[in-house]
Formats: C-alpha cells, sequence, structure tokens
C-alpha cells in the first residue's frame, strides 16, 4: 500500500475549497471540523484550513504538519470519491497523530450517512443525458457521464440527398424515424439543402423520438407505439405494407433488421437511409476507468444493443464490478450473449423507462 501524500490528494485552489464549502456537509469533535463533497476520483483528497485564531504561526504550523500526516496514514481508511476540508478547532492543545487519525475516521463515518450517494454512469453523449441527468440527481444519485459510442455524419450524403428528392415529389407515403439522432440529422440535411418540412405521414419508434420530431418541426408523430421497439412499430404500421405503401426509414449505419423485414414480408416497400454513423468510442476518460475498475460506480446505463457491445469493449470484466440498468428485452438478450446479464431491466423502453426503474 503506497501511503505518500502526492500533489494530487491535496485542494489546491480557492475554487476547490469553495465547492466543498457549498456543499454544507460537515461533522465536528473537540479536535477538528470536517467539511466534505464528491469528487468523482477513485481516492480523496485534502485541504487545510488554520486560520490566526488557532495560534501563532509555529502552532499552526504544528497542526498543518499534524493533519497532514494523519491524513497520509489513513487515507485508504477513508471512503474515496470525496474532497475533504479539514479545521482544527480553535483554543485546543495540538492533538497527537493517534488522536487526529482517529478523529479524521470517526468524523468520516458520521459524515458518510448524509454524504454518500449511489453512483450512475450514463453510456450517452453529454448534450444527451439531459434531463435524465437531473432527474437521477433529484432521486439522489451522483450520475457520470462517458458516452460509448459517438454520432458522426455519414461518409456521403448523395444516398440521402437522393431519398429527400423522391420525399418532396411524393414517392413516398411513410417517414419512419428510429431515434432521436435519426430526427436531427435528418432535419438538419433539409436545412442544408434548403428544403421545406414534408408533408408525408410520420411514425416514431417511442416517445422520446417523437418529443425531438416536435422540438424540430413543431408537429408530432402520427404514429407512436405502444411498445417502444421496432417489432412494436412494425405491428401498427402492418396495415399499412398490406396495402403496398411505400416507407422511407430513417436510420443509423448499424443496427436491426427487423423494421425493414417485417414490412417488406407484409407487402410494403422500404427504404432505408443511414443519416448517422454510430461509432465505438474507444478511449474512455481516465478517472471513469479508474473507478469502474475499484467498483466505485454502482450503476451503469445501457439503452442500446450497440452501447451495449461498445461498453464491453471499453471496459471488459471491470463490467462485473458494477450493475448494468437495460432499457428493454432485446438490449438485455444483447447483454446476456456477451456473458454481462443486466440487474435491472426498464418496463419501457425509453428514458423516462430508465428513471422509473432507478426508483427501486
Amino acid at each position: 500500500m503506497d501511503n505518500r501524500f502526492p500533489k494530487s490528494s491535496r485542494l489546491r485552489n480557492t475554487e476547490q475549497f469553495q465547492r466543498v464549502f457549498a456543499a454544507r456537509c460537515s461533522a465536528a469533535d473537540d479536535s477538528l471540523m470536517l467539511f466534505a463533497a464528491p469528487n468523482d476520483l477513485p481516492y480523496c483528497r485534502l485541504g487545510l484550513s488554520v486560520s490566526k485564531k488557532v495560534g501563532n504561526a509555529v502552532i499552526r504550523n504544528q497542526w498543518k504538519r499534524l493533519i497532514r500526516e494523519a491524513f497520509r496514514t489513513s487515507q485508504y481508511a477513508l471512503p474515496s470519491g470525496f474532497d475533504f476540508v479539514v479545521l482544527p478547532q480553535r483554543n485546543v492543545d495540538v492533538r497527537t497523530i493517534k488522536h487526529l487519525d482517529k478523529s479524521l475516521q470517526n468524523l468520516t463515518a458520521k459524515m458518510m450517512k448524509r454524504l454518500k450517494k449511489p453512483s450512475i454512469l450514463l453510456t450517452r453523449a453529454a448534450h444527451q443525458a439531459e434531463p435524465v441527468k437531473s432527474e437521477l440527481e433529484a432521486l439522489g444519485y451522483r450520475v457520470l457521464v462517458q458516452p460509448v459510442i459517438d454520432i458522426l455524419p455519414p461518409e456521403s450524403w448523395t444516398e440521402t440527398d437522393d431519398a429527400i428528392q423522391k420525399l418532396c415529389n411524393g414517392h413516398f407515403d411513410w417517414l419512419i424515424f428510429s431515434s432521436s439522432n435519426g430526427v436531427h440529422s435528418f432535419f438538419d440535411r433539409m436545412e442544408d439543402l434548403r428544403v421545406a418540412n414534408v408533408g408525408e405521414r410520420i411514425a416514431v419508434v417511442g416517445n422520446s423520438t417523437d418529443v425531438t420530431l416536435f422540438q424540430r418541426t413543431g408537429h408530432h408523430a402520427d404514429i407512436v407505439p405502444e411498445t417502444f421497439t421496432a417489432e412494436g412499430l412494425a405491428e401498427v404500421l402492418l396495415p399499412e405494407a398490406k396495402q403496398r405503401k411505400r416507407f422511407l426509414s430513417i436510420r443509423a449505419n448499424r443496427g436491426r433488421d427487423v423494421l425493414r423485414r417485417l414490412l417488406t414480408e407484409s407487402g410494403g416497400t422500404v427504404t432505408e437511409i443511414a443519416v448517422y454513423r454510430s461509432e465505438d468510442r474507444t478511449l474512455p476518460e481516465p478517472q471513469i476507468v479508474e473507478l469502474m475498475q475499484s467498483g466505485g460506480i454502482d450503476f451503469v446505463t445501457v439503452t442500446s444493443s450497440a452501447i451495449a457491445k461498445s461498453l464491453v469493449k471499453m471496459f471488459g470484466e471491470s463490467l462485473r464490478q458494477t450493475s448494468l440498468v437495460s432499457i428493454s428485452p432485446i438490449t438485455s438478450q444483447t447483454l446476456c450473449e456477451l456473458g454481462f446479464p443486466p440487474q435491472r431491466e426498464a418496463n419501457e423502453a425509453s428514458l423516462a423507462g430508465i428513471v422509473e426503474v432507478m426508483k427501486k
């Protein structure tokens, strides 16, 4: 065990101290007053605040040296993932290291019941993490974000541009969106081409995609299935397919082929275009890796089969240190096939479903 006290274990600027004080979580005994706040790191850090009211310069330096030494020797007995600011009590004789060591451990134990929050890692891009992040924080979770997939433009827009031209000429009866990313990418391209909003009927895979559609167009989808899966959407659209209707399906460069297959088998004509690329991210943030390996992350959300596969590539066996939360039975099946069965599964295949299952 390394009992050194490196600079990385110290609070070194005013902003760091202010963040700890702002958490308003403290405990005190006859020797010390201790403030604490989560730091999202796999280790704890120490800050000292020794005012002139404690004593002259010699006494103040004695306090600093002894508190640092007590922290150095006891840091691995203290809870990781927190910043601590320690203040010696006024009008108190300088204590021994053994006394301060015991004091630090007793005070942190008192505070953890109030301060310790279960942590959950969201595996979506930071801009997509809201409002789920805020909702989970309101439930008492400490929320971390580590995207495992990058959303990129397609290598060529030719296929999309041709489909948009056909759409404008009335070639399709239905426009289908399988994700919010698809909505954004498709309408971004339409804006680039200076094409007005389409008039075709629109079907989406779930409520989140419908909300995104409304934000982009001011209109809700004509069809949102009760079951937020490709199978659920196909079931609702089968009567249209039997009437030989033509569908333009907006999707990523990878994913299941269920929707196209089911609609085609029922007589529909389906044209699929990939309006964005979903690429695995290979390098996670170092602090997330350390937290995962040390068991410092309690839950990890898995919101698609692609994310499940990328997550396993990124963290491997370290995922056994946490609990996986799956968005749907399909994603759960993928996780099981990869050898990492989830501990929780949302009843509704949506981000709202993820939030709901985390209330339990």
